[in-house]
């Protein structure tokens, strides 16, 4: 593995810090759900050619390598460019995902249309008895004919108020057994049987999927029927990478951010506290680590390889630093920590909807618990 970039790629890296440095201040939907998604921005970066720039260029890509899109995905969160899971859910797990094993119908009607900026996809999987225990989907797609019908009710489901399709994952065979007879659908948010309810956490807003009687036609199967499960298991990419190097770059930009704070304070003397010395090297070291990994992942992908447990081993180390840094940072501050954006006392203008929203990783895809249980069974060979 080559740990730099060539001459190319900075140079790529530096117009995307152009492109977001020269980008007005986009108003986004709602700053305080979670889908942070402004639709002016999206509009302007489908301009650039940039939403799905790895994908081939028949499909409306760029033909760029995965590392490329790493580059891209850094410095997008680095200079917190409001795409939110808008983003993960249409190109690094829809787009994706259709590219791999879409028809050649099907990637030639959404690829290029994600890619131009004109459809939007959120992910549908989780449910309230299921969890991202994914295996226990309720869901039902009964065939009717050429169609489906689908009933059920998903919830977390980040960025469907604003979405035009659901990326859907429902059981085709209620009589398989565990893990099997799961299919993925398209289905578009329009469709009537669609509810679409906001849910609001300590800290954001998603929603409520509820389809009642929702009939989906037989073109809307993606992938093969009934495999669900075996491409999810098979490619971690289609449950945890959609972010490859977009989580990064935000966690770069806060821990800059609380290191030049912990420099310029005079009244705490923070800098020269040991105690907030060591923990913040902490923190450096697991930056680096993860930046590291996320370049591996994309390496191998460029490579034509298949990364399996390094994709958990990445996604542990960034949820690890977002937790460790969040909380680090939030005690450092005491009281003031407390203070929530806007109090013009406020620390680095409000720490507290960081933390809460990295709270949150605990019970998001990914958990760390779930990670350290995949990273025993894909990377150590531990039984399930």
């Amino acid at each position: 593995m080559n740990f730099g970039f060539s001459e190319e790629q900075l140079r790529f890296r530096q117009e995307v810090t152009d492109f977001c440095l020269k980008a007005p201040r986009y108003k986004p939907v709602d700053p305080t759900e979670e889908s942070f998604f402004s639709p002016e921005y999206w509009r302007d970066l489908a301009a650039t050619g940039w939403i799905g720039l790895h994908w081939p260029k028949q499909y409306g890509g760029q033909g760029r390598s995965w590392v490329e899109l790493a580059i891209f995905n850094e410095q997008m969160g680095y200079h917190r460019a409001p795409m939110g899971d808008v983003y993960y859910g249409t190109v690094g797990l829809f787009g994706d995902f259709c590219c791999s094993y879409g028809t050649e119908e099907q990637k030639r009607d959404y690829l290029p249309r994600i890619a131009r900026g004109e459809i939007r996809f959120a992910r549908a999987y989780t449910e309230p008895q299921a969890g991202y225990d994914l295996v226990s989907i309720q869901t039902y797609a009964r065939a009717d004919g050429n169609d489906y019908i689908i009933s059920g009710h998903k919830h977390f489901i980040t960025g469907a108020n604003v979405a035009d399709y659901l990326f859907l994952m429902a059981r085709t065979d209620p009589d398989a057994p565990k893990g099997k007879g799961i299919s993925f659908f398209v289905v578009d948010t329009k469709t009537p049987g669609i509810t679409v309810s906001p849910m609001w956490s300590v800290a954001m807003r998603t929603n409520e999927v509820f389809l009642d009687d929702v009939r989906v036609p037989g073109e809307n199967l993606i992938g093969e029927k009934g495999w669900a499960f075996e491409y999810i298991d098979k490619d971690p990419h289609f449950r945890y990478e959609t972010s490859l190097g977009f989580d990064l770059g935000s966690t770069c930009r806060l821990f800059e951010r609380v290191v030049r704070y912990v420099k310029e304070d005079d009244k705490q003397g923070l800098s020269k506290s040991a105690q907030v010395r060591q923990r913040l090297a902490e923190i450096a070291v697991l930056v680096e680590v993860s930046r590291l990994m996320t370049y591996r992942v994309a390496w191998m992908r460029s490579e034509g390889l298949f990364p399996q447990h390094e994709i958990y081993v990445q996604k542990f180390c960034q949820s690890e630093v977002d937790q460790r840094l969040a909380n680090i940072t939030t005690e450092m501050l005491g009281l003031l920590g407390q203070l929530d954006m806007g109090s013009k006392y406020a620390p680095l203008r409000g720490m507290m909807p960081i933390y809460l929203r990295v709270s949150l990783i605990s019970f998001l895809p990914g958990g760390p618990e779930i990670l350290r249980n995949a990273i025993a069974r894909k990377g150590l060979g531990l039984p399930g």
